[in-house]
């Protein structure tokens, strides 16, 4: 059935020409309701989580899915791994990919020797079970580094260890497939439930309980109990970087690790090699050879799907990172994810899988255009105007084809569409955005070619209807409250660019309505895990209301000694600010310790304080040659109010790129990504990172 109704090849996932007289094609999306309960359109997810937790109904286990012979790899890869690599012979074998060194492994028994204290020896039933070895394999002579993967590392989950007890790991599991999921759908609710990955994967079942409790706490300081089981996720992501990948939950479990943090780029590049080292690359060519041979199963294929699912994962939100952080992508355009469309036809997809293949398509129209755009250090050229006019009729034919698909299952207001809508918008905004980088103040814009003022307006508007998409829209609002980083960022750098827009551009726009608009939007970001887009919002807003209507854009000549931050330091028993003066701190990387204080309190007034009550911050690239300075913290978090303070005497020009309202982001947007527009993580409590 699924070669009769999807008609040909997708083709190359760079166009949507389909020759006269036939539209787009996509799958037959009248059979979409089996993919996921109707939509009440009430939340992000629609009330998804439905799944039947029965402890007596068990998933089926990787070694039912597979009875096809085996490589002979080496064990550095995993016990499950050689099932995806089954009918691809003569290919180079996942060992080839990682080729541990000895003294990591060394590193790896010190680790095992530790945990196996620490735990008291403890083995219970929560961690993954060894695969019986065939008998074809036990015959055959071992070999001498596989001696060392007979030690198990051993961590039993958060219920386990009775941190918090079995209820509330089910209330956090709804909380988790009530919106999350749909942000990076790895798991799957009717599969993956609270049951069953307590049985199969501990460090599945800490990193769920961790993003929902984050998430449950919302805008208030981290809690006691989030605190404690990113403790616990901590030491597990510490040992995957010297054991062997053991199974596929833990590259879905890193996975939710990156996207649910600020610093996600050196975790996600982690689940990049995990994945690798599976060999789940090869799934999604392999399950395609199956379905166009129509020999698709849902039982044989579930091991082929959830690797191919977690590929596109990986692929999407690994791009999602590179414009994030201005850092290259290292997964491109290949085999592993073209076609991704056929999924939908498997009987093992679920609902999100049409949102991530939607966002997979439209991610390769953003390489492709990144790619013809490079190198963006240099000048704006004529052509890179003409490819951003081209981009934006591949953008819209990609919502068009995608918002009628989605039209058949829910109504225009529903999370779905509404995502549809932000993500075309922001994908033409950031890109846009990349052509404009040059313009650093009113002298600039008035020696702006037409061209690149049609496109400065164009942005105007675009972000203008993305900023009132997410916050006015009841779905997508709510959705935030679930959202990874990402989501958050590329809302807070549309607003951003929008208030230096409007700066730049008074006679195009009306500046008392972005300025309320982005207010609703500081204001939603508050209340979500999102304080640093709040308080990046904020400081935006101050810089704006500031000037005068019709004010000069540049300041007085004023040196930028003279308007250094004042360092500042917290009597901690009576909670008073005393200023000390200028007080230089030299900027330097504190290393990740596998543990912290259990207190975030105690971590933030006394490990990380030098002399004087002032903190060892981080003189980034966000404000060279500016002194860092102790923020008042009010239940953890710092006060715009303060922050302003150190700056409201500054000249313009000396101001760092993230809080100036006329620069377009200049060197810093091409070097640092969206980042180059958000408050630096130097300005936040020290708070407990994986890395």
């Amino acid at each position: 059935m699924v070669a009769q109704t999807y008609h040909g090849s997708q083709g190359p996932p760079h166009t949507y020409n389909h020759g006269p007289g036939q539209g787009p094609v996509l799958p037959p999306f009248s059979s979409i309701s089996s993919m996921g309960p109707p939509a009440a359109h009430t939340n992000v997810s629609s009330l998804r989580y439905q799944a039947q937790e029965n402890p007596h109904s068990h998933p089926v286990s990787r070694n039912q899915a597979s009875g096809s012979k085996r490589h002979a790899t080496s064990t550095a890869a995993s016990a499950n791994s050689s099932d995806l690599e089954d009918e691809d012979n003569g290919e180079l074998p996942a060992s080839g990919l990682v080729a541990p060194w000895e003294v990591l492994r060394g590193l790896a028994d010190v680790a095992i020797e530790r945990a196996a204290k620490e735990n008291n020896g403890d083995s219970s039933g929560t961690h993954s079970r060894t695969r019986t070895p065939s008998p074809d394999r036990q015959g055959r002579p071992s070999k001498r580094r596989k001696i060392r993967h007979n030690h198990r590392l051993t961590f039993p989950d958060v219920v386990t260890k009775n941190i918090i007890s079995e209820n509330e790991a089910r209330e956090l599991f709804h909380t988790f497939y009530s919106g999350c999921s749909t942000f990076l759908p790895v798991f799957d609710m009717a599969h993956d439930t609270f049951d069953a990955l307590h049985e199969r994967s501990p460090f599945a079942v800490d990193c769920i309980c961790m993003v929902a409790a984050r998430v449950r706490d919302g805008g208030d300081a981290p809690s006691d109990v989030y605190v404690r089981i990113l403790e616990e996720v901590q030491a597990i992501s510490c040992a995957t970087l010297f054991a062997p990948v053991m199974r596929t939950e833990a590259v879905q479990a890193m996975i939710l690790v990156s996207g649910w943090s600020d610093n996600g780029w050196l975790s996600g590049g982690h689940a990049v090699r995990m994945a690798m080292e599976l060999s789940m690359h090869k799934a999604w060519p392999r399950l395609v050879r199956r379905m166009k041979a129509h020999k698709a199963d849902p039982v044989e294929d579930r091991e082929l799907i959830v690797a191919a699912r977690t590929w596109f994962c990986l692929y999407l939100f690994e791009h999602q990172l590179s414009y994030g952080t201005g850092r290259p992508a290292v997964l491109k355009d290949d085999e592993a994810i073209q076609e991704c469309r056929l999924l939908l036809q498997h009987p093992l997809a679920i609902e999100d899988d049409m949102r991530l293949v939607s966002m997979v398509e439209l991610m390769v129209i953003r390489e492709r255009i990144n790619n013809d755009m490079s190198p963006i250090e240099g000048p704006v050229r004529d052509e890179h105007f003409a490819r951003l006019r081209e981009a934006d009729t591949e953008f819209t034919t990609w919502f068009k084809v995608w918002d009628h698909a989605f039209s058949q299952k829910y109504e225009n207001a529903a999370f779905y569409r509404q995502s549809l809508q932000i993500q075309h918008l922001h994908a033409e905004l950031f890109h846009n955005a990349i052509a404009l980088r040059g313009i650093n103040g009113p002298e600039d814009v008035q020696n702006m070619p037409a061209q690149q003022r049609q496109l400065a307006i164009r942005s105007i508007q675009i972000a203008r209807q993305g900023l009132e998409i997410t916050v006015s829209s009841p779905t997508y609002r709510e959705g935030m409250k679930f959202a990874v980083h990402y989501t958050h960022a590329t809302a807070t750098f549309a607003a951003s660019f929008l208030l230096r827009l409007a700066r730049l551009f008074p006679n195009d726009c009306n500046m008392t309505e972005i300025r309320e608009q982005v207010q609703k939007l500081a204001n939603l970001m508050s209340n979500v895990p999102g304080k640093r887009y709040a308080l990046t919002l904020q400081l935006m807003l101050k810089r704006s209301k500031k000037r005068k209507p019709g004010s000069s854009s540049r300041s007085p000549k004023n040196t930028r000694e003279a308007h250094r931050p004042m360092a500042m330091s917290l009597d901690h028993t009576a909670g008073n600010v005393t200023g000390t003066g200028l007080i230089p701190q030299q900027r330097h990387q504190e290393p990740f310790s596998p543990q912290y204080d259990a207190s975030f309190s105690d971590q933030m007034h006394n490990q990380h304080l030098g002399p004087g009550g002032v903190p060892h911050q981080h003189m980034g690239h966000h404000q060279p040659q500016q002194m860092q300075h102790q923020q008042p913290y009010q239940h953890g978090i710092p006060e715009a109010e303060h922050i302003w303070r150190g700056f409201e005497a500054t000249a313009n020009e000396q101001l760092p790129v993230w809080i100036s309202d006329q620069s377009l982001g200049g060197n810093s947007f091409t070097q640092n990504g969206m980042d180059a527009f958000l408050l630096p993580n130097d300005y936040m409590p020290p708070a407990p990172q994986i890395w």
